[in-house]
């Protein structure tokens, strides 16, 4: 049913007088007649009782009077709504492991904006586990991970390395020291370790941040962002320590194929592995 139905009874109903209703509304007299017509025919039943000299509602009409109010209240209001929902701007949630945000994507954010301009971003930290399952529920639209997801049903592409170093509160390093901080550089970077390590850390952690101040407070060794303790270095505060390692990581970008915004993503890609 057409809302212009309901404005017409309405105005009728409040003018008593189908002319008046037809000046107020700006249509002919024969339209306003038209639309209570169809209305009536609608319902099924006369609104109005027409006397020669007096128009007044039917007790159907009085029924159908705060309806009618209401139905264009409502209509209005979803108007508004929809209104304000198509200006509002999508959702588009990234996130990474603590290590990635620390190393690589910090220095990055200002110029990733320039591709979120048609969406709002939301970010978040995360361990790898959790973001692989909002991955797959799409809670999440991409991540930046040091391994790529081993699944048919992602996408992952190189955008960027980082490198590490091994570095210590002072420059001679021992595989007996009690003092080692483990940091999570991934699934690659655990196996390398083992390989090449026999030390036992006393303290683990998954953000190189945290690894860096206990190393400022108390000492120790740990394997961190080149770039992040490069001033440490030269203040004379931490010192390299030559290492057998793979010093150089990836960094994945990584999410569904069948995910929405996959454009997005590849342009995202694009201006990453370009800059």
């Amino acid at each position: 049913m057409d809302i212009k139905v309901f404005k017409t009874f309405i105005a009728v109903a409040e003018n008593r007088h189908f002319g008046k209703a037809s000046e107020q509304l700006y249509i002919t007299q024969a339209a306003v007649s038209a639309r209570i017509k169809q209305l009536e025919e609608f319902y099924a039943t006369p609104l109005f009782i027409r006397d020669k000299n007096n128009l007044s509602l039917t007790p159907a009409g009085n029924a159908l009077l705060p309806y009618a109010h209401l139905v264009i209240e409502q209509i209005a209001q979803s108007k508004a709504m929809v209104g304000l929902a198509s200006k509002q701007k999508t959702v588009f949630n990234i996130a990474a492991t603590p290590n990635v945000w620390d190393a690589y994507l910090c220095s990055r954010m200002n110029e990733m904006n320039t591709v979120f301009d048609s969406v709002v971003v939301g970010t978040e930290i995360s361990v790898r586990e959790a973001i692989q399952r909002k991955l797959d529920d799409k809670s999440l639209q991409l991540a930046f991970l040091t391994d790529p997801i081993k699944d048919s049903d992602f996408i992952n592409t190189h955008v960027g390395d980082f490198d590490i170093s091994l570095v210590g509160s002072c420059a001679e390093f021992s595989e007996t020291c009690n003092n080692y901080i483990y940091v999570d550089w991934g699934i690659t970077f655990a196996k390398e370790h083992a390989a090449q390590h026999k030390v036992q850390p006393s303290h683990r952690t998954s953000a190189a941040t945290i690894a860096l101040d206990l190393m400022l407070a108390n000492g120790g060794f740990a394997y961190l962002p080149s770039d992040l303790v490069k001033p440490y270095i030269v203040e004379g505060r931490l010192f390299n320590i030559d290492s057998a390692m793979q010093l150089k990581r990836p960094v994945y970008l990584t999410y569904k194929k069948s995910a929405p915004h996959s454009a997005l993503a590849d342009e995202l890609c694009n201006l990453l592995a370009n800059s």
